[in-house]
């Protein structure tokens, strides 16, 4: 008779970028929550090197001191595969990978070459054995590893815009189409880590920035054919802005979880001043603003409220999902919002709409203070 295995708790959440003086305290809400976890894991939107210069005359700060506040925050994975994975160059990327090494947090998505960008993490708690693969499809080109250069995990995506009406100067449809060798790519690594695994977790940095509500439909092919392939639960990012949850053959699609921790502080503005007008120029083109309470968050209030999703594993599957709603607070901080505060019930009014708007198949029901996610 086969002993069934320990519960296993997995978190998740979105975005990091870390600038201050004291890199663990932007994580002091938050903390407890991770460290409880048999796994958390999130994505970096930054470098952890003082090596390179901002190849493309900005970038997020990358200052070696930061890396200490993903280990006290109770992190066991993260993503590197995004659009910032060589915004200081291939030395200070190499760098930063000896670090996380050294620092003993596991990472996905980027490597030396395109085969350690390639190679998925495999944690073992209580019996069970948890992988993740991680990819971009957004980056700048030659951002990508090959086999010689380092980089990130890229799926590069066709854009094509076509006319659906003959007056002139209406809105186009805009088809966006995977390309087939990458998705191949994705398909194979994602039915080799089956195999070895209970539960196969999918990172993905995809998405229009930004921008509430709409998904491209991309990223709904890549999700569905990540979970025919055998991946239980796709985590998404890029956005800054929380997007729509979709149950799909029972398992769920979380095209954004947002921003998590997020700021622009002192070492970029000092490192790499043109970085706060890029960021501005970005929200003037989608008609947004950065939100005047939060000095160094520079993003609109709509990006506030965010999310860790919960993952209960039991037996080798998720028999139980869920998110914790949290909120962006002045000091760019995130901070977990229960259901009788204010806050709470914005974020779960806001998951709600944005993921009815799409046409998402998913229900949600408050338990407790967190918010379950079911088909």
């Amino acid at each position: 008779m086969e002993t069934k295995k320990e519960p296993v708790t997995l978190l998740g959440v979105g975005d990091i970028v870390i600038d201050r003086e004291q890199p663990e305290t932007i994580f002091q809400h938050v903390a407890d929550t991770l460290r409880a976890a048999d796994i958390a894991y999130g994505n970096t939107d930054q470098t952890y090197s003082d090596l390179g210069y901002p190849v493309l005359g900005h970038g997020p700060n990358s200052e070696s001191k930061n890396f200490k506040a993903l280990p006290y925050a109770g992190f066991d994975v993260i993503s590197l595969a995004n659009n910032h994975t060589l915004d200081w160059g291939e030395e200070n990327l190499l760098d930063t990978l000896k670090r996380f090494k050294e620092g003993g947090v596991p990472y996905v998505g980027a490597g030396k070459n395109i085969d350690e960008a390639r190679q998925p993490v495999i944690l073992e708690r209580k019996g069970t054995k948890v992988g993740f693969l991680a990819y971009s499809c957004v980056y700048t080109k030659g951002y990508e590893a090959t086999k010689t250069k380092p980089g990130l995990a890229g799926i590069r995506v066709w854009t094509i815009y076509e006319q659906v009406d003959h007056h002139p100067g209406t809105p186009p449809r805009i088809v966006t189409i995977p390309y087939a060798e990458d998705r191949r790519m994705m398909v194979e690594d994602i039915t080799r880590l089956r195999k070895q695994v209970d539960v196969v977790v999918l990172a993905m940095h995809w998405g229009i920035h930004v921008t509430p509500r709409v998904i491209p439909m991309y990223c709904i092919e890549l999700g569905h054919e990540a979970i025919d392939a055998g991946a239980d639960l796709v985590l998404g990012t890029h956005t800054h802005i929380l997007k729509g949850v979709e149950m799909y053959k029972g398992k769920a699609i979380f095209y954004s979880t947002g921003n998590f921790a997020i700021e622009t502080g002192p070492a970029t503005i000092s490192r790499s001043p043109e970085s706060v007008n890029v960021m501005t120029q970005i929200l003037a083109r989608y008609g947004f603003k950065p939100d005047p309470e939060c000095p160094t968050f520079f993003c609109p209030h709509e990006s506030r409220p965010t999310m860790i999703v919960k993952a209960i594993i039991e037996n080798g599957t998720i028999n139980r999902l869920s998110y914790i709603p949290c909120y962006i607070n002045k000091n760019s901080e995130p901070e977990i919002v229960g259901k009788d505060d204010p806050r709470g019930q914005e974020v779960y009014n806001y998951v709600e709409d944005i993921s009815r708007s799409e046409n998402l198949p998913v229900h949600f029901s408050w338990d407790g203070d967190e918010v379950l996610v079911l088909p």
